[in-house]
């Protein structure tokens, strides 16, 4: 039996495939998980629950549906926001059967204390993300945001996204990465020498010294053309 950990598949109903191949990945691990962890951007976007409601996202209730059915299975499923999907809720976990995690969550990986997190609090040196990252998680915003129509919302959602796009091809690459002292910093206050995240799509293992002991940080892969993935179990860890 293994713990899985997945990140960063940005689904979207424009993107068939690529639900079809969470679809098939659920289905595959149903009989070898303990547990699944979501560490942030499932969707492309996710502009509240009730855009499930929407015809054009009937896509999406199969991922729901499928997400359930794991769960029933008896793999415990567990959900940690990213910069896409923040807005994912209650009514979504009560559906799923997903736990909803903080930001910053500490585990026990078959006795190896573990922090995980998406990681985009990891890149601060993209100061223009951050701040907006403050902006999109207050709650005056949210509460604004969420009383527009699904469809006004949607429309917001898209241009963000968009803008975020183009911002993105700007800007170098150490400003889209994470920033070493956080890690180390925020490893630390957790008492830690292993995180896993997202966020940065680039899938790697980075091992450290951190007050001199040997310090691992896990980055999951993307979703944008084949299913990427950590499993583990009480012997090894696979990333690929």
């Amino acid at each position: 039996m293994k713990t899985w950990f997945i990140s960063d598949l940005h689904l979207d109903i424009h993107r068939p495939e690529i639900i079809q191949l969470f679809l098939e990945f659920l289905e595959q691990i149903k009989p070898q998980a303990d547990a699944l962890y979501i560490l942030g951007d499932l969707f492309e976007y996710w502009v509240g629950d009730d855009m499930l409601e929407l015809p054009k996202f009937k896509s999406f209730s199969a991922v729901i549906s499928k997400l359930n059915e794991l769960n029933q299975a008896g793999v415990d499923l567990y959900f940690i926001a990213g910069n896409r999907d923040f807005l994912i809720g209650d009514d979504f976990a009560k559906k799923t059967g997903c736990q909803l995690l903080p930001d910053h969550y500490l585990i026990q990986l078959y006795g190896k204390a573990t922090l995980i997190m998406h990681g985009d609090t990891l890149c601060t040196d993209d100061i223009e993300y951050q701040k907006l990252r403050t902006i999109l998680r207050s709650e005056n915003w949210q509460k604004t945001f969420l009383n527009l129509s699904i469809e006004e919302r949607i429309q917001q959602a898209q241009e963000l996204r968009d803008t975020s796009k183009r911002k993105t091809i700007t800007k170098q690459a150490y400003i889209l990465d994470v920033n070493q002292t956080v890690v180390e910093n925020i490893m630390q206050e957790h008492h830690v020498t292993q995180l896993i995240h997202g966020h940065t799509h680039r899938m790697a293992s980075h091992s450290f010294s951190l007050n001199k002991q040997t310090a691992k940080r896990i980055v999951l892969g993307d979703w944008h053309d084949a299913a990427h993935f950590l499993a583990v179990d009480s012997d090894r860890y696979i990333l690929q």
